[in-house]
């Protein structure tokens, strides 16, 4: 796991071209990953969905009582007072804090580096395949960005996904994260969201499964930077809780 400076301000990534940005504006702060050429990606949200180019990745936080009825209009809206190029942006929605994002990046051996960012938020754990009442669930999202300095095929996007998965529920699970309802390992939240991006250009890969060289750094650097970020959100519920039971911390 590497360290990322999280300041607010322009900061380089080790790949060429691409840079971090974090503005801070309290309850609506933001990252945005910008590369000065467009990067292939895959997008879960509904902000530059699906398969797609964009030069701009962007990860939003928002109150834990935020409720739209349009979404993606007051998304827009949000990007183009912050000068962000709409068509161009690929765009993920969180309540976790960003300055709490985790980071890690990775050279495999055949030349595949890949950055990943994760912002963690633990307030709706869930368990796929396992039913919860609705009134159980609440604001919160685990986002990973997952940016890549190689060239994947459709295919091997589609597998950097499943790959991303099961590396975010394996550092969930090594976390120790369980339901709040049931004693059982979550896998996630109910909200989670992932992009997938590559700069198409350098090493080749039809995969991104565990076994493929792309796959482990994928797998590597995702486990790493949501352990980070678990760790980060972890602290901070332990401060807003110490804040607001001062004679419990004493």
């Amino acid at each position: 796991m590497s360290a990322f400076p999280l300041w607010e301000g322009v900061v380089q990534t080790p790949i060429d071209g691409v840079s971090f940005r974090l503005v801070d504006l309290e309850r609506n702060s933001y990252y945005v990953i910008e590369s000065k050429q467009p990067l292939r990606t895959l997008n879960s949200s509904m902000w530059g969905e699906g398969l797609g180019w964009h030069q701009a990745l962007l990860n939003r936080q928002v109150d834990n009582t935020y409720l739209c009825d349009d979404p993606l209009t007051e998304m827009h809206s949000f990007m183009a007072e912050q000068g962000i190029a709409i068509q161009e942006t690929a765009a993920l929605l969180t309540a976790a804090r960003v300055q709490d994002c985790g980071y890690s990046e990775r050279v495999t051996d055949a030349g595949f580096r890949v950055c990943t960012w994760a912002t963690v938020g633990l307030s709706n754990k869930a368990r796929a395949g396992y039913k919860q009442p609705r009134h159980q669930l609440y604001p919160g999202t685990i986002n990973i960005i997952v940016l890549i300095d190689g060239e994947l095929t459709d295919a091997a996007m589609v597998n950097a996904v499943i790959t991303t998965t099961e590396a975010k529920t394996a550092a969930l699970q090594d976390c120790c994260i369980r339901l709040d309802t049931e004693d059982i390992p979550a896998t996630g939240t109910t909200t989670d969201a992932v992009i997938i991006a590559a700069t198409q250009r350098g090493p080749v890969s039809r995969y991104a499964g565990t076994s493929t060289e792309v796959g482990y750094g994928i797998g590597r650097t995702v486990y790493e930077s949501v352990m980070a970020s678990t760790a980060a959100y972890k602290r901070w519920i332990k401060q807003k809780t110490a804040a607001m039971n001062p004679i419990a911390k004493e």
